[in-house]
């Protein structure tokens, strides 16, 4: 939820305490748009108790767990083999394409540097003002996405 809002915070309920949860998404797809990879989801838990009945094959996100809810090297690694090199491969051989990839990164300590060992692929890291112009925009799109529900009951009910 945003930190900041029209309310004051002297209106705030009686024992309410902000969640300082957090968790870590990691999000990709190709340079025209019509590929995009399942998005991974690092957070504290696998899964939390109101997902713990779900079958999670399902899940529109690939969910790890990690106590800081951080992309570590394991889980980028996992996530590059298990994920992203498939849904790479899949895409490529529908469209009748040679297997190439270039996968471009941040500067992410847990951004291992041997992944260009693989034939056919090669990454980058770059550390670019693209990163943070890519990151506000899925913050604003995201926020917009959760609040205007909200809004729309609250101006429901008032009126």
């Amino acid at each position: 939820m945003p930190s900041r809002t029209y309310i004051s915070k002297e209106r705030t309920a009686p024992g309410h305490k902000v969640s300082k949860e957090s968790l870590t998404s990691l999000l990709g797809s190709n340079a025209s748009g019509d590929f995009k990879l399942k998005p991974l989801l690092v957070y504290l838990a696998e899964t939390s108790r109101a997902l713990e009945r779900l079958f999670k094959p399902q899940f529109p996100v690939i969910r790890k767990p990690n106590k800081k809810a951080w992309v570590t090297a394991a889980i980028f690694e996992e996530w590059f083999n298990d994920h992203f090199m498939q849904a790479a491969k899949r895409y490529l051989e529908e469209k009748g394409l040679e297997f190439k990839v270039q996968l471009v990164l941040d500067n992410g300590p847990s951004h291992p540097a041997d992944l260009g060992s693989l034939p056919s692929t090669k990454h980058d890291i770059a550390s670019t003002p693209t990163d943070q112009g890519v990151i506000a925009s899925f913050k604003a799109y995201y926020t917009r996405r959760i609040l205007c529900p909200v809004l729309r009951v609250t101006e429901n009910s008032s009126g």
